[in-house]
């Protein structure tokens, strides 16, 4: 399902090898030893790191910093679709994709990432390529896998200007106004559609 990004080594990175029958029962006793009284302890360092960001204006991705959303490719390596969120406490993520992102910030903590809230985040405007402030843009969620060649197979669309989502609306017979959405209409069935966020069970 996800593809696990190399920034993180931990609950994601432990679950999933645990899941493939990686990590044996005397590996995961390695990271435990007794104190002095014989008590057993936690020795394991195992944190999350993120790059510092300046909270209210994008930054510039770290040229070895992967994908902190589901893909873990390296977001410096895509210029015109790359994106970033900036947590309340100065920490940035980054995502070399707009779908990375919005399936990120449906759910950060499913991601690892830091607990602090989102203080703002940025995308690529699908039409200039220039960063543009997220929560004031408009998505098309446009689905289609084979319409263009675009990283991660397929993305929405980020539009700074609405006249402009309507105009890549209106140039495709299977896209309809409606396709059109602001941030906060990006949920766990469209993050499931692009990313194949999981959909929780009733």
């Amino acid at each position: 399902m996800r593809r696990h990004s190399p920034n993180r080594t931990g609950r994601r990175s432990l679950l999933a090898a645990v899941a493939s029958g990686a990590i044996a029962l005397s590996g995961c006793l390695d990271d435990v030893t007794s104190s002095a009284d014989g008590e057993p302890t936690d020795e394991s360092t195992d944190e999350a790191t993120f790059p510092d960001h300046p909270v209210d204006e994008p930054r510039d991705p770290p040229s070895d910093r992967r994908c902190d959303g589901p893909c873990g490719m390296e977001p410096i390596n895509y210029p015109e679709w790359n994106a970033q969120i900036a947590h309340a406490d100065g920490q940035g993520v980054f995502f070399d994709t707009p779908g990375c992102l919005l399936t990120y910030r449906h759910e950060p903590t499913f991601y690892d990432g830091p607990a602090a809230p989102i203080e703002n985040a940025w995308v690529r405007d699908f039409r200039t390529k220039g960063l543009i402030d997220a929560t004031a843009a408009v998505f098309v969620l446009d689905y289609d896998e084979e319409r263009l060649e675009e990283p991660m197979a397929h993305n929405p669309k980020p539009f700074v200007d609405r006249a402009d989502a309507l105009a890549y609306v209106d140039s495709y017979d299977d896209l309809a106004e409606s396709d059109i959405v602001g941030i906060d209409g990006f949920g766990a069935e469209q993050a499931h559609r692009y990313r194949e966020y999981p959909i929780p069970e009733d």
